[in-house]
């Protein structure tokens, strides 16, 4: 009867450390499982940014050319204006200096 009761209580104990064993190894497979989700959402949230990274960069090339293309033409705008102005300022300007020069220097 010990002896049975000794058997019992060791096969207990096996079960026991069967049962625990069990555990760990549901434990550590669940944890290796959580690992990856997390390095898999890792990755993902990465791509993201990248995208998103890239996105943003090309939104603000697109802007700054468009921004060249506007200050390209204003600057255009502005040298045509010049360039009118001084064709038609450049002759009255001529004969500005030239009556100066005549009054100074006299005419020969």
């Amino acid at each position: 009867m010990v002896l049975e009761a000794l058997d019992r209580i060791r096969e207990a104990e096996d079960q026991v450390k069967k049962m625990r064993q069990a555990v760990k190894e549901e434990i550590n497979g669940y944890e290796q499982e959580k690992v990856e989700d997390l390095k898999r959402k890792q990755e993902e949230s990465q791509e993201k940014i990248k995208r998103l990274l890239h996105e943003l960069e090309e939104q603000k090339n697109e802007q700054l050319q468009r921004e060249k293309v506007i200050l390209l033409n204003e600057a255009q705008e502005q040298n045509q204006n010049f360039r009118e102005k001084y064709e038609k300022n450049k002759d009255s300007i001529l004969d500005h200096v030239i009556e100066r020069v005549k009054k100074i220097y006299g005419s020969q």
